[in-house]
């Protein structure tokens, strides 16, 4: 069922103009929360790709059960603020290569920048699957990986596919990308951080808060010290 827009009170101004305020400070606004799967997407900053750099913060046991499955939560880098997901799938962890299909975010509908500009004011109609730079290793910001039981795992997937279909509205101080993200991560028991911060903040904070909770858990935050290609794609007029 579409949310409804509530008034602003003083709490959902701040967020408002923390939002806009790094977004309009950005450069091509298509990709800044994942407008599209096709929208043109920008390489992370140098400075912001150096301050990455850190070793890696990773805590690996070995899970007792023969099949594992797994719930990633990640950020991304974007021309602006950056995008929130998950990626799910069967094994220890998502491989080189990730479907399409294992990947779960709420994001501006289309490849126009126009509902993600408008989306900063009023709610816009979304898409819950990958947007163009989920796939790509080389732009992920930061990560956070639970492993899950079989039984654990189709709960999980099931609510992600539940959300997916009532999430339909995308805006900027409602219900973004951090607050979909964050429904599946309270679903599954884990402690979230304020929505208010910035994507790649938002998943070291799930990280932080849950890292010594979890019995099996991985976490990384990835190291990247090169600028990245820029991606290209069919763009609608």
């Amino acid at each position: 069922m579409a949310k409804v827009l509530r008034p602003l009170g003083s709490t959902s101004v701040v967020r408002l103009v923390t939002f806009g305020f790094a977004a309009f400070v950005g450069m091509d606004a298509a990709t800044a929360q994942s407008g599209s799967p096709t929208a043109k997407l920008g390489a992370p900053p140098q400075e912001r790709a150096l301050a990455s750099t850190q070793p890696a913060s990773t805590e690996q046991v070995t899970p007792k059960h023969a099949e594992q499955y797994y719930i990633e939560f990640r950020s991304r880098y974007a021309q602006s603020y950056g995008h929130t997901f998950v990626v799910f799938g069967r094994g220890s962890g998502p491989g080189k290569k990730i479907r399409p299909d294992q990947i779960a975010g709420l994001h501006p509908a289309t490849d126009s920048p126009v509902p993600w500009y408008i989306g900063h004011v009023v709610p816009v109609k979304s898409e819950t699957g990958a947007s163009e730079g989920d796939t790509d290793e080389i732009y992920v910001s930061a990560r956070y990986r639970v492993m899950l039981n079989r039984a654990e795992y189709d709960r999980t997937l099931r609510f992600i596919k539940d959300l997916q279909a009532k999430k339909t509205l995308w805006q900027a101080e409602v219900y973004n990308c951090n607050d979909f993200v964050a429904d599946i991560a309270r679903f599954m028991g884990l402690k979230v951080p304020s929505t208010f911060l910035f994507p790649k903040d938002f998943i070291t904070g799930i990280r932080d808060l849950n890292s010594k909770s979890r019995p099996v858990v991985s976490t990384e935050l990835k190291p990247t010290t090169a600028v990245a290609p820029t991606p290209t794609g069919p763009q609608n007029p």
